[in-house]
């Protein structure tokens, strides 16, 4: 159990505070879903494969990104064991310089169909010889796949294999020396998963870095494509919890309010551990309640707040759709089971 009356408080930065934790609430009052949509309309979680990174890094772990308004980049796992670190994803960065000539572009393939039923095409390329790739929340990892062929099946069967993958994007990338003579594949058809499905106007990385020494040009992404699963599988139930509601479009607004924390992808479990570690409130005792949803900002996916209450509540409560261009979407509610009556109708 961490301590959470260490959090020197809401408005400290991060850095000033090396044993923080969650914030404790001493008024009991309801969810402040003011700060919580402030928060989200200024939080920027975004990320794709980096120039540099070599294919198949395993997927980072679970990370907070904000805690109770305040900006920290911590695992999960950190978090819960009262040790913040600043760094949330650290990884070894290598130079390659001085290598020679790039790949000519390959010819467009046809990609306009999936060859997986279980996946949807959600965005084609932009019919022009520069594309970008996806910027966006809830990144995994990435693959490159054979380019001797535009290899949509490929991909799909990466996703297969990446956990919480349900969504991929599959470009390529030219004018970068470490995919065409540096890493072991020799492909710069790259797959990137994520945990979140993701909308066109999300392809803002073109390229455009001087990755290998003159003349040789730009870097650029061309024939950027997005897939999908048309059906997510629903995330498991943590041990210890059960479901009240969801997937509805309304986020709790209810009594018992402890604090919030936003996660870097919808992670069930992740807000079910963070509950369990949240210290008792003095009046209400310990986190009883969490409310996991998906923030999305003009159909754009942007953080995913847990929310963690004293009392138990349902979906009579999760009233709140969001405001303005900032909406509440993929809503779920899951009570500690032992503080359930035995009266209460769950869902499974």
């Amino acid at each position: 159990m961490f301590s959470l009356t260490r959090l020197a408080t809401v408005a400290a930065l991060a850095v000033s505070f090396a044993k923080g934790s969650l914030v404790l609430r001493e008024d009991g009052v309801m969810t402040d879903m003011d700060s919580i949509l402030a928060a989200a309309s200024t939080v920027d979680q975004k990320s794709g494969p980096a120039a540099d990174d070599p294919p198949q890094l395993p997927p980072p772990t679970t990370s907070v990104t904000i805690l109770d308004g305040t900006p920290i980049n911590s695992t999960v796992d950190a978090v819960a064991a009262d040790g913040v670190t600043l760094n949330r994803r650290s990884r070894a960065r290598r130079s390659h310089r001085g290598l020679l000539k790039h790949r000519r572009e390959l010819a467009r393939r046809d990609s306009d169909f999936s060859p997986d039923p279980r996946y949807e095409q959600v965005f084609g390329d932009n019919g022009d010889d520069h594309d970008g790739s996806i910027q966006g929340t809830a990144y995994l990892t990435y693959t490159v796949v054979d380019n001797s062929t535009y290899n949509v099946l490929d991909c799909l069967q990466f996703c297969d294999r990446v956990k919480d993958c349900v969504f991929v994007n599959l470009y390529y990338e030219f004018n970068n020396p470490l995919l065409d003579f540096v890493f072991s594949e020799h492909s710069n058809l790259k797959c990137a998963a994520y945990g979140d499905r993701h909308i066109a106007v999300e392809k803002t990385n073109q390229g455009g870095q001087q990755l290998e020494d003159p003349p040789a040009g730009l870097s650029y992404i061309t024939h950027s494509t997005g897939w999908a699963l048309k059906n997510p599988p629903e995330p498991a139930v943590p041990q210890g919890y059960s479901k009240m509601f969801g997937p509805s479009n309304g986020a709790n607004n209810a009594d018992g309010y402890m604090g919030f924390v936003f996660l870097d992808r919808y992670d069930v479990q992740a807000c079910a551990n963070l509950c369990d570690a949240r210290d008792p409130d003095p009046h209400g005792g310990r986190c009883k309640f969490f409310n996991i949803w998906r923030a999305e900002i003009d159909q754009k996916p942007t953080t995913y707040t847990c929310s963690m209450y004293t009392e138990i509540t349902d979906e009579s409560t999760a009233v709140n759709s969001g405001q303005g261009s900032l909406l509440v979407t993929n809503s779920r509610g899951y009570a500690l089971t032992k503080a359930l009556p035995q009266s209460c109708n769950l869902q499974k």
